[in-house]
Formats: structure tokens, C-alpha cells, sequence
């Protein structure tokens, strides 16, 4: 299948005609401590499931990956090289390489090329901030040849994060943030309804919900029976 980017940067166009520039690395939120629900909720499921292996794709600073690390799991990492680059994800690289379960592949060629199987894939606050719809769904495409049979998908999203977003920053399915700055965040909100119809689409199916406020999205999913489409 081939792949129409490899790097985070996007020139795009509003509804006005304004050109805008937007880095997808510029949502990577360095410093932040990893979310609750990884050490309550998730390493006690994947360990009760026989979890060994994980996927955490568009992992930014590594925020999530090294509460896995700590717990044993063996984790790979899936980023752009720009992000890798970006100081605190490249710090957070540095101490991850020090564990001997940890890998690291450069998106789109060295994580196409790697052959290996996982047994749970994390895609955390990652989709809601790509602009392209058909990126999003060849993501999906490809973490659900990437995971074993009957292995799970963790994901994460915000809502209600829109505060302060005008119409007039309205670009592809989203909105733009930080008009003031060159390169531009972007973010498009899924409501429950929309995330559990897109995983469905590529035969990913709901089992469990931890969200725990009004603005977390936090779900597991299982990889089904059959193809995607």
C-alpha cells in the first residue's frame, strides 16, 4: 500500500482560501505525566491477558511507553524522525534506549518494512490531531496487520477541547491552533459515536471504556474476526 506522506509537515488551505502550515510534532506534549489509566487500569489488563508485546504508535515523548517499560512489556516506539528530534522526545529516546525491551522505528519505511506482530497496539491522543481522513484510516490499516489475532488497541482521545477555535480556522475536517505561530497544531475532536463507527470500519471492536472525566475518550478495543475493508 503505498504511502502518500512521510514527513509532519502539511501546506493546507481554509474554506477562505488561507494558506496555513501545520506540524503535526507540535501536539507532542513533553513533560506531561503519563495518564492514570496506564499503570490502574491497563498493565493489569494486558498482564491478565498474556500481553507481551506492544505497539505505541505515535508515541511523541514517550510518555506512555515508559510505564510499560518499567512493567516488563517489551514496547516499540512508532514516530516520525522529526518528532524523535524535537529536545524532549529526543531525551526521553535516549533513557528508553537504555531498556532492553525497547525499540524504536522511524515512520512510514522501517515501520512498513518490520515484519514483527504485536500483541496490543497503543494510538494515544494521535488521530484527533492528523488533518488528513485517509491518513487516519491507513494508520488503522496498518496497526491492524501489525497486531496478532484477538490482540487489543488502546485508545486515547480529548473532547471538549475547542475552547476559543473560530470558524475562520476551520482546515480539512478540523480546525487549526496557534494561528500566531508559523507551523500550526491541528485538531479535530471524534464524538464517542464517530470513534467506535471509524475503529469498526477496520473490524476493531469495543470491550471496555476507563474514561473517567467529561474530556477523556479512553477505550479498548479488540481486533475482530475477518478483513477490513
Amino acid at each position: 500500500m503505498p504511502i502518500s506522506w512521510d514527513r509532519p509537515i502539511y501546506k493546507l488551505k481554509t474554506e477562505s482560501g488561507e494558506q496555513v502550515l501545520i506540524d503535526v510534532t507540535t501536539s507532542i506534549s513533553p513533560g506531561l505525566p503519563p495518564n492514570k489509566v496506564i499503570q490502574e487500569h491497563i498493565i493489569p489488563f494486558f498482564r491478565r491477558r498474556g500481553v507481551e508485546t506492544v505497539l505505541d504508535f505515535g508515541a511523541g515523548s514517550l510518555r506512555h511507553t515508559f510505564p510499560l517499560l518499567d512493567a516488563r512489556f517489551q514496547v516499540c516506539v512508532v514516530e516520525f524522525g522529526e518528532a524523535f528530534r524535537r529536545p524532549k522526545a529526543s531525551l526521553a529516546l535516549q533513557k528508553a534506549r537504555k531498556h532492553p525491551n525497547f525499540s524504536a522505528l522511524i515512520w512510514p519505511k522501517q515501520f512498513i518494512k518490520d515484519d514483527r506482530k504485536f500483541d496490543a497496539a497503543m494510538l494515544n491522543y494521535v488521530l484527533q490531531v492528523m488533518p488528513k481522513a485517509r491518513e487516519r484510516d491507513t494508520v488503522l490499516r496498518y496497526i491492524y496487520r501489525k497486531l496478532e489475532k484477538d490482540a487489543y488497541l488502546l485508545y486515547m482521545s480529548r473532547y471538549n477541547q475547542m475552547q476559543g477555535v473560530i470558524e475562520e480556522h476551520k482546515v480539512e475536517d478540523g480546525y487549526y491552533k496557534w494561528p500566531k505561530r508559523k507551523y500550526h497544531s491541528f485538531y479535530r475532536e471524534f464524538t464517542t459515536e464517530e470513534t467506535h463507527k471509524m475503529m469498526s470500519k477496520f473490524k476493531f471492536r469495543r470491550i471496555r471504556s476507563l474514561s473517567e472525566r467529561g474530556t477523556d475518550q479512553i477505550f479498548v478495543y479488540m481486533k475482530g474476526k475477518g478483513t477490513w475493508i
